[in-house]
């Protein structure tokens, strides 16, 4: 299963209902669905597999309202992808950045991801039970 494209695919859903795409005020730099869309596309195009100091890159303003579910998908795309990877974990990762991307749409606070999906899930329903319960069922889901 290609999860990029399923995550490129939450992403540009979410962008099209945005009332700020296609205007001035639509800026990656801003909203943390444009940094997740940037930073998925330089997976792709540049395989670009980390960004140094990459969290502080992270918009941390961004208000606006995100529709739960389709985050929780996303956020179990990148649970996937991050299991299919060979690498080493690190919070520079690019997959690390948008998952962190994805989960400041819903969450106040930075959620540990330690490699398991399970103790990440734990990690998230501290804050969020309900989020942490829609991300399951999409990974679940996708898998």
């Amino acid at each position: 299963m290609d999860y990029l494209n399923n995550l490129e695919n939450n992403i540009k859903e979410i962008c099209d209902e945005c009332g700020y795409k296609g205007s001035e005020k639509c800026n990656y730099r801003k909203c943390n669905i444009g940094f997740a869309d940037y930073v998925a596309k330089n997976i792709k195009n540049n395989f670009t597999y980390s960004i140094e100091d990459g969290e502080s890159l992270i918009p941390r303003d961004d208000l606006k309202y995100y529709d739960e579910k389709i985050i929780a998908r996303g956020i179990a795309n990148i649970c996937r992808l991050c299991k299919e990877c060979n690498e080493n974990h690190s919070e520079n990762c690019v997959i690390a950045l948008i998952r962190r991307s994805l989960e400041y749409t819903q969450l106040g606070d930075k959620i540990a991801y330690p490699g398991n999906v399970i103790i990440y899930l734990m990690n998230v329903s501290e804050q969020k039970p309900e989020l942490a319960e829609l991300i399951k069922e999409e990974y679940t889901s996708i898998g």
